[in-house]
């Protein structure tokens, strides 16, 4: 299973959609295996894959202001609410997911390097 924790959003405004999701992989357990980034365009290839293979995308997310994790299904691509980050949702920024790290104290960093 895989948790979108944040995004990364395009700098430049006219490119909105072209966003980065990080993300959690996660065991049968709820364990965290890896950490990875994914392309929208990645991400929709997965959890079309997913789906095709499954019958389920294999995808949740963590929202904003949100204390549980949602679903993040396949008809979340047709349309995209102009007041959410992502196709899905409205997820905490790169940064912002830092500083919830850092008031963690997980002595944690994830940053974009390219």
């Amino acid at each position: 299973m895989f948790l979108a924790v944040c995004v990364e959003p395009h700098k430049h405004p006219e490119k909105q959609q072209d966003y980065k999701v990080w993300y959690l992989e996660l065991d049968t357990n709820g364990r965290v295996m890896g950490i990875g980034v994914k392309t929208r365009e990645e991400l929709v290839k997965s959890v079309l894959t997913n789906f095709q293979k499954t019958g389920d995308t294999k995808w949740r997310c963590f929202r904003k202001d949100s204390e549980q994790s949602t679903k993040i299904e396949v008809f979340d691509f047709i349309g995209m609410n102009t007041f959410e980050n992502t196709h899905f949702g409205n997820l905490p920024t790169l940064s912002e997911f830092q500083a919830t790290l850092d008031a963690l104290e997980a002595n944690f960093e994830m940053r974009s390097i390219a």
